[in-house]
């Protein structure tokens, strides 16, 4: 089966399809790029943001009012990929990267648009960062599994998106509320088709059926 929906992907070459993908920049030097890909192709929603991996010390504040002008220019776009990590060496710590979330949060909240949420080794930081936003529509890119999404997560309209490393978890996706669900190549476009062979096996749906479910759970949440 091809033409599959993508919850969390990157720029990549990748034939022009009907389903639905959310392709994210990670720092100015790929937001041009992005947006050229949501130019041709409507089925394309673009998200801009500040990966942890980018930030700048120096230049993320600056380049915080350029991802604003971004979104202006692009009235359906996400924010992201943005959030947290403790695993990668070499990059700005924790409170630098708090603080970079939180702009991030705050425009999203304030613009009414969708967060892509990368995270590693820090999510009770992040529940608690998010619980001070209730209404925030985000995909959790990379979901393993490690909150109690019911209780540790606010109530809004989030997402939890596997790829095909996170599929090796034990009953990872049967954990998940089938309205919660998302699925994502990351920068494997390629890997599409097997993740979703994979995942309606182990959910025992046909993957016709599951294709549509994310392309709905997809467009709930997007930018209106």
């Amino acid at each position: 089966m091809t033409n599959l929906p993508d919850a969390h992907t990157h720029p990549a070459p990748a034939a022009p399809g009907t389903a639905p993908r959310f392709i994210c920049g990670t720092s100015p030097a790929d937001w041009e790029q992005v947006a050229l890909l949501a130019e041709r192709d409507k089925n394309v929603t673009p998200f801009f943001g500040i990966h942890p991996w980018r930030l700048n010390p120096a230049a993320w504040k600056e380049e915080m009012r350029l991802l604003e002008s971004f979104l202006k220019k692009f009235p359906r776009a996400g924010i992201g990929e943005t959030g947290l990590d403790k695993c990668r060496r070499g990059i700005p710590g924790l409170p630098l990267q708090r603080e970079a979330l939180k702009q991030h949060l705050e425009l999203a909240a304030r613009l009414n648009r969708p967060a892509a949420l990368h995270c590693c080794r820090a999510w009770g930081t992040l529940a608690g960062m998010l619980k001070e936003y209730p209404r925030l529509k985000a995909v959790l890119h990379g979901w393993t599994g490690a909150l109690n999404p019911g209780a540790q997560l606010p109530s809004g309209n989030w997402l939890l998106s596997v790829g095909p490393r996170e599929m090796d978890r034990p009953g990872l996706l049967s954990s998940i509320p089938l309205h919660r669900l998302a699925l994502e190549s990351d920068e494997h476009p390629e890997a599409l088709p097997e993740l979703y062979r994979n995942a309606a096996q182990a959910l025992s749906m046909k993957e016709e059926e599951l294709a549509a479910l994310v392309a709905d759970n997809m467009e709930r949440i997007s930018a209106r």
